[in-house]
């Protein structure tokens, strides 16, 4: 009875990671300690530019050291990698990690010269969405109708 009961326990000491999920490949994101908010490119606002951008990072000392070069439109790259510079973590902080930039433009066009705040979604320093409003389309008519 007792050599029944230690198999038991220990089949569920084996197995409580796997039941509780801490078994599984979730990764754990360093606590950011201080970051610049990401801004839209405005050369690629301009370009209407959207996508994706995803980078794997390397801290050490809690400072961001290197990055494997991301794939995506260059306007869209240069962005996060000025942005994912200027994290900081806290001194003990040692990693590698994914993090995902997505540029998305939404909403009606804007009909200022003056740049509006994009919206952030962020979950830093996994995940940032920066989403715009696109700028007003070139106006191919207006110089006619200016001068009639």
């Amino acid at each position: 009875m007792k050599l029944a009961f230690v198999l038991i326990l220990i089949a569920i000491l084996v197995g409580a990671p796997h039941i509780s999920g801490q078994g599984n490949d979730v990764m754990k994101y360093p606590f950011l300690v201080q970051a610049d908010l990401p801004s839209y490119p405005p050369l690629a606002k301009i370009a209407r530019i959207s996508g994706t951008v995803q980078v794997r990072v390397t801290v050490e000392n809690g400072e961001v050291v290197g990055y494997v070069q991301p794939t995506g439109n260059p306007l869209l790259v240069s962005a996060t990698i000025d942005n994912i510079k200027s994290w900081k973590f806290d001194k003990s902080v040692r990693t590698t990690f994914a993090t995902t930039f997505i540029y998305q433009l939404d909403g009606e066009s804007e009909e200022t010269k003056e740049p509006s705040n994009p919206k952030l979604d962020l979950e830093l320093p996994s995940l940032a969405k920066i989403t715009a409003r696109p700028p007003m389309p070139p106006c191919n008519d207006c110089g006619d109708a200016i001068s009639k």
